[in-house]
């Protein structure tokens, strides 16, 4: 989930303000009704004397011509540049609506995909030796649509965004993707998905069967997740209640004699929408952020059915860095102009310092596999041992792989009673952490 530190969202106010300003060009006050200063104005004899020459006035219209260049929060480079020229009376120009214009033009380098082992390299040097099938794979892989896609889509999102330069995609934002290619092994045939990206935390998702308790504060906040499975037990969600008295506060305006009609317009379609959640959330379990290993792709890639490569929710992923495989789901939705997104789990073992408003790794330098049609139905809550083992063996079925296969803990089952009686051995404890894989002969 991309969300703005509280320190960001005040400068996003401000710039909001500032750029509101600028385009629709405020008068200032009024000169003759701002009152005079309270301190007396200092006398010719106290100025100094380099002020006391006056800049001499022009004699007739001058042309003016000057750039200045500054940079946004966002990361985007502003160059403005006022010009004039000599026009009609102020009277017939106050009425021409292109005397006084402000003109918008944003350039933008469209990157390339990373196609060669040495651009992969160069985000990740060890991603050659982590996956010695690519060799012989990359000869033969495709640029994805789905990556020019994804930059089709930042270009247009940056396009509806210039009426409020504060909103506009962030650098950062904007070239977060250096690859989507797909991957077919040339013996097994099994497709692929590499991408190159950075990781932002989700922080989503909520199972009252699995758990009670899940935070909920953070900015943007949402107690579901795309992948879901019906619930197994009668435990409420804690969400619902929060809801249920939104929706009698929302239906009591709506039925309020004094209610306008636009506005119960404007309610409707709220309750509409909180009656769909609590639905949601009385039917459904979802993901839960930091207990389950999960990635987030761009909505569009789902809608492709035509697509060879097009994933699916449930898909398995393997999120690779620093030499470390990560098993994980494909289990969220995220906005189409943005990738690289995991979940709070893996999150926080990349960078125990993560948290919903802390990314593990700004530098493009997560390298994801997404395993098309992988997906197992029903779909339900992850079995993270099974998961494991399916992704080594996808793994394998693309060249196989040589490096630690992380084994997770499921932080959320319920541990087996021990035995009461003094002649049991106390019970040797699983092996956490991680285990190394081979390449397939």
């Amino acid at each position: 989930m991309r969300t703005d530190s509280p320190r960001q969202s005040r400068i996003r106010v401000f710039s909001a303000a500032l750029v509101t300003f600028l385009l629709t060009a405020c008068p200032g006050p009024n000169p003759r009704s701002v009152e005079a200063p309270s301190s007396p104005s200092p006398t010719v004899a106290h100025l100094p004397s380099a002020a006391l020459t006056p800049t001499p006035l022009p004699e007739a219209f001058i042309p003016y011509s000057r750039m200045e260049t500054a940079k946004l929060f966002n990361g985007m480079e502003i160059q403005s540049k006022v010009t004039t020229v000599e026009g009609a009376p102020a009277l017939v120009e106050r009425k021409t609506p292109d005397a006084y214009t402000l003109e918008l033009e944003v350039r933008v380098r469209v990157p390339q995909a990373a196609q060669t082992l040495d651009q992969l390299a160069a985000a990740d040097p060890l991603i050659g030796t982590l996956l010695p099938g690519l060799k012989d794979e990359l000869p033969t892989a495709k640029v994805s649509d789905f990556y020019h896609g994804l930059y089709q889509l930042k270009v247009e999102a940056v396009n509806r965004a210039l009426a409020r330069l504060d909103q506009v995609v962030s650098r950062h934002n904007f070239f977060d993707c250096n690859t989507i290619l797909e991957l077919q092994d040339p013996k097994t045939t099994r497709k692929a998905l590499l991408i190159q990206s950075d990781m932002d935390v989700n922080a989503d998702g909520s199972d009252a069967d699995r758990l009670s308790d899940v935070e909920g504060s953070t900015a943007n906040f949402q107690p579901f997740t795309s992948y879901r499975w019906p619930k197994k037990t009668s435990k409420a969600s804690q969400f619902i209640p929060e809801r249920e008295e939104k929706l009698k506060q929302l239906q009591s305006e709506y039925d309020a004699k004094t209610t306008p009609p636009e506005r119960k317009k404007v309610l409707k379609d709220q309750m509409e929408q909180l009656l769909k959640e609590v639905n949601e959330l009385k039917k459904y379990s979802f993901l839960v952020a930091k207990a389950d290993p999960y990635i987030v792709l761009p909505g569009f890639m789902f809608r492709q059915p035509n697509q060879p490569f097009q994933p699916r929710l449930g898909d398995c992923v393997v999120v690779i860095f620093q030499g470390k495989f990560y098993p994980a789901l494909l289990g969220d939705v995220g906005p189409s102009y943005k990738i690289g997104e995991a979940s709070l789990r893996i999150c926080s073992q990349l960078d125990p310092r993560s948290t919903a408003y802390n990314r593990p790794a700004s530098d493009l330098n997560i390298t994801y596999i997404v395993f098309p049609d992988s997906a197992e139905d029903p779909p339900g809550p992850p079995d993270l041992q099974k998961l494991r083992v399916r992704c080594s063996t996808l793994l394998n079925e693309i060249g196989g792989y040589i490096g630690e296969l992380w084994n997770w803990e499921d932080i959320l089952s319920k541990p087996s009673p021990i035995p009461s009686s003094s002649a049991s051995s106390p019970p040797t404890p699983s092996a956490q952490g991680s285990v190394t894989g081979t390449a397939t002969p």
